[in-house]
């Protein structure tokens, strides 16, 4: 009887044997016969080199279950599902794999082919995962585009870099495909929660998707008809309404207005004819019909008024298809950002017109900010926080000058001294102040050289729209975030009224949160200094991440999902730029 170390040795050398011959014909095959059509050729090539001519997804015995693992996590990925074979090549696989014969004299080809197909789609995945499958360059040049038709958008990416070739050779080594999201995915909080509402709203479809509501002018309490049961049944797919109603109403008791439709019976003519009617509690707009209505226009970013009008229909008839292209897109820019926000950070959405300041994971102050104006939008990047000014004196913008402040002396010649504003003909601090009259004539003669260096700034006070202080992050777009005296536009849902800059409903606020980390910042100086109403900077020794993003859908804290209106028309530019 052979001993047993002797069948170990054996057995060894066997596999040893063929590693070999697999590594050898590995190499014979990438040279020869590889077929690299999702990547180039030289790339998959360094996949090999880089894990020694091995193979990753085959072995001896055929496929390795983790293989199966993986192309499994593509097909149900909820962003790429509906079109993993298109990008992916998922289905040529699923067809090799199961036309695999071992008795087959092409079995080892059969089975290489496999190998450096699944090689191709990780890295094609994983790129995607990376970066994002909208196509950059292509966006950039609708930005110019937008450019042209003078509304300058920018829009600045995190060029996120991680070596895909060394942690495929970790998820082999370790068995476990979860690496990939761990180590590659972005890891934007909730991600996951706004994934997994694809798979909530794919039920919706499968049921026949969203009641679509018929056309009317308003709905609200104390409003009855077929109209309101349509709504309550649309409310209560989305789960805003989660109660049904019990009792039946008598339209006799009712004191409010009917519903205004042009199919509707109103109470006049019910009264006319001395109809005494019992209608369903259905058909009746109630105050839980009302709170549902309030929950949905929260969710949405509209006024919350329990008035189902234009804008409310208008989000309630999206279709749940229409609902996934949008969370899918939105995960796609999540991918354009930081991997690493920092331990303490601030956030603004723009579509969300909010900013938030988080640690730890925790929201430390939550308030309604107003951004750029359509015409103005506001540059989607990150930075950091580097120092405050208090009582702000504001350079204004050329643009601002040619389009609004020009025209405005032309009307009024006193406006410069009305707003505080003093005119310089340079930006040096020696610069002389330039005469009205003098700045006038220029500009009826159409001077360039008098135009061309002019800079015009308005001192610290009621007037400034920059209010009393302002939160400096110096970058290529010249944006910043500051106080307003204008606080009555914070009242409205949509908020995008600036020149691009943000403004504060909170500052004092933003200002408490900051001197947490900044000993320097000392509020009883700072209320002396705001009272003197003299132009003081403050340098932060803690400098504080900021990002300005762009998400039109996400989950928010509470574990709500949440759309919003798409003020830039960046949804509708980005869909057309997918894969």
């Amino acid at each position: 009887m052979l001993n047993f170390k002797f069948m170990i040795s054996i057995l060894l050398l066997n596999s040893y044997l063929f590693s070999s011959s697999i590594n050898l014909d590995l190499k014979n095959y990438l040279n020869k016969d590889a077929n690299s059509t999702l990547v180039k050729i030289d790339r998959l090539k360094n996949y090999y080199s880089n894990n020694d001519a091995k193979t990753y997804w085959i072995d001896k015995s055929g496929i390795k279950s983790i293989s199966l693992e993986f192309i499994n996590l593509v097909k149900n990925d909820p962003v790429y599902k509906p079109n993993v074979n298109k990008l992916f090549k998922i289905d040529e696989l699923e067809e090799k794999i199961s036309k695999l014969d071992k008795s087959n004299h092409s079995y080892n080809k059969d089975l290489f082919d496999i190998e450096i197909l699944l090689t191709q789609i990780y890295d094609k995945y994983t790129n995607y995962l990376l970066k994002g499958s909208i196509n950059w360059q292509a966006f950039q040049e609708k930005l110019k585009e937008l450019k042209l038709k003078d509304i300058d958008a920018q829009w600045d990416r995190d060029l996120v870099k991680k070596d895909n070739k060394q942690i495929l050779k970790e998820i082999i080594e370790k068995n476990d495909v979860s690496i990939i999201s761990e180590k590659i995915d972005t890891n934007f909080p909730n991600k996951k929660e706004l994934e997994d509402s694809i798979l909530a709203l794919e039920k919706i479809i499968k049921s026949g998707d969203y009641k679509k509501l018929p056309p009317f002018k308003t709905l609200r309490i104390g409003d009855y008809g077929e109209n309101v049961k349509f709504l309550r049944e649309r409310l209560f797919q989305s789960n805003n309404l989660q109660t049904a109603c019990k009792n039946s109403v008598n339209i006799e008791n009712l004191v409010t207005n009917s519903v205004n439709t042009e199919e509707n019976t109103n109470k006049e003519e019910i009264k006319e004819n001395e109809v005494i009617k019992t209608i369903s509690c259905e058909e009746y707009f109630d105050e839980d019909l009302k709170n549902a209505v309030i929950s949905f226009q929260k969710q949405h970013g509209l006024l919350a008024d329990g008035i189902v009008g234009p804008s409310t229909q208008t989000f309630l008839n999206k279709s749940a298809k229409e609902k996934i292209n949008q969370i899918r897109l939105n995960i796609e820019r999540m991918r354009w950002l930081p991997r690493d926000f920092g331990e303490k950070y601030l956030l603004i959405n723009i579509p969300e017109y909010n900013l938030k300041i988080i640690e730890k994971n925790e929201i430390k102050l939550n308030m309604p900010v107003i951004v750029g104006d359509v015409k103005y939008p506001t540059p989607i990047f990150s930075d950091k926080m580097s120092y405050i000014v208090l009582n702000p004196t504001w350079n204004i913008p050329s643009s601002i000058i040619k389009k609004e402040v020009i025209p405005k002396l032309m009307e009024d010649p006193n406006y410069l001294n009305t707003k505080e504003i003093t005119a310089f003909n340079n930006w040096r601090d020696e610069s002389e102040p330039v005469n009205n009259k003098d700045l006038i004539d220029s500009i009826i003669l159409e001077n360039p050289e008098a135009l061309e260096g002019l800079r015009l700034t308005q001192a610290p006070g009621t007037q400034n729209p920059l209010g009393k202080m302002k939160f400096m992050f110096p970058n290529k777009h010249s944006v910043y975030l500051h106080d307003t005296p204008n606080k009555y536009l914070f009242a409205n849902s949509r908020r995008a009224y600036s020149h691009g800059c943000i403004r504060l409903s909170k500052p004092n606020e933003l200002l408490n949160i900051l001197s947490e980390d900044n000993q320097n910042i000392d509020q009883n100086k700072v209320t002396e200094i705001l009272k003197d109403n003299k132009e003081k900077s403050i340098g932060l020794n803690q400098k504080l991440p900021i990002h300005i993003i762009y998400l039109t859908s996400w989950v928010d804290e509470n574990g709500t999902l949440q759309f919003r209106e798409d003020i830039y028309n960046y949804d509708k530019i980005q869909k057309e730029l997918l894969f």
